[in-house]
């Protein structure tokens, strides 16, 4: 590569919130909105609902109205501890002739791709302000954090500014394949780190690789066309790729070479910027992962980058807002620095900081 890489001067993290803006199931009602959006038409479709039932007494077909479901990453969490310690379910083993915790597992990863697929299919609005507001000199000094899995920044980047190639920190099988993607030239690059995976990654464990989707916009790229329960091969040694979709809730991080590096480069950038922004993240207690990464940029470059949180919406109540704002201002030791704005995600894609 030739040129060289700008200075880092801000750094977008992305939370759950900012993909809700533009119209992802929440983490509270993936499950509901799938149900109740599809009939059984899928193979797999029975084998979820009778594990929804075995595992939290919830029967699918019943009118959902008052069916209060489980999140995405309680259930990942709690399907990829199983399969961590090698611990199965009654009715739910891990043997070879019947791995059926592992199959769930990627029917669950099929189902929030497949919902958000249907649920995005309008477009995305306020990520693609964002990048139309931000000029090509800001792109380059700005770094994205995903926590989301989706790819609607991925997405609204290459295709709102021709001009910008994707840095995720990670090198991919599909580099420079014809009519595919290519490696980003230091001199038009945006980092873009996702640290629990995304929808579009496709790994594979037995060459240790990963390839990215040829500008697909979900995990649905996995399956053949027909929408088959066969998850496509990988082109050099035909073992079966799976997506790498990591809940936070359980994190194994360091366990997989290409998320360690991920991690490591969202290190490197958040020591030299000058500004953090949260979008739609609440900071909640449980990320203890994600702190301990803001804690260790924090005391390891001696100061506090300004901060500022975009995390409002229409009708949040004023008790959970100030306690949003306690959880920010109790982390950071330079309070004075912690700029919790009464703004939404929208806003931020409109205006940008304007105090």
């Amino acid at each position: 590569m030739n040129g060289k890489h700008k200075k880092i001067e801000e750094v977008i993290f992305l939370g759950a919130g900012a993909s809700a803006a533009d119209g992802a199931s929440t983490q509270h009602m993936l499950f509901k909105d799938y149900f109740e959006n599809y009939t059984p038409d899928h193979p797999w479709d029975n084998d979820l609902r009778q594990f929804f039932m075995d595992f939290f007494g919830i029967n699918t077909i019943d009118n959902l109205n008052h069916a209060d479901f489980p999140t995405f990453e309680e259930v990942l969490g709690i399907l990829e501890i199983s399969l961590n310690r090698y611990e199965s379910f009654k009715n739910y083993p891990l043997i070879p002739q019947d791995p059926k915790v592992q199959k769930i597992r990627e029917q669950i990863i099929f189902l929030i791709a497949r919902t958000l697929k249907d649920k995005l299919r309008d477009g995305r609005p306020n990520h693609d302000a964002l990048i139309s507001r931000m000029k090509r000199h800001q792109l380059r000094t700005t770094a994205f954090v995903s926590l989301n899995y989706d790819i609607l920044i991925d997405n609204a980047l290459t295709e709102k500014n021709d001009l910008i190639d994707l840095d995720y920190g990670i090198q991919f099988t599909n580099f420079d394949k014809k009519g595919d993607w290519h490696k980003p030239h230091v001199n038009r690059t945006t980092k873009l780190f996702k640290l629990h995976g995304s929808l579009n990654w496709l790994y594979c464990p037995t060459c240790i690789s990963l390839t990215i989707t040829p500008k697909e916009k979900s995990v649905a790229a996995l399956y053949h066309s027909t929408i088959a329960d066969t998850p496509i091969n990988c082109q050099c040694c035909q073992t079966k790729m799976i997506p790498i979709i990591i809940p936070p809730t359980f994190f194994k991080v360091m366990s997989n070479h290409f998320l360690q590096q991920i991690w490591r480069e969202t290190e490197k950038v958040l020591m030299e910027t000058k500004r953090i922004v949260f979008c739609g993240y609440s900071f909640p207690d449980a990320d203890v992962h994600i702190k301990y990464l803001l804690k260790r940029v924090e005391v390891n470059r001696g100061t506090t980058p300004e901060i500022y949180i975009f995390n409002n919406h229409i009708g949040k109540p004023g008790e959970i807002k100030q306690q949003e704002k306690k959880r920010y201002e109790r982390f950071f030791a330079e309070k004075r620095k912690v700029n919790y704005l009464d703004k939404s995600f929208e806003d931020f894609c409109n205006d940008g900081i304007i105090s």
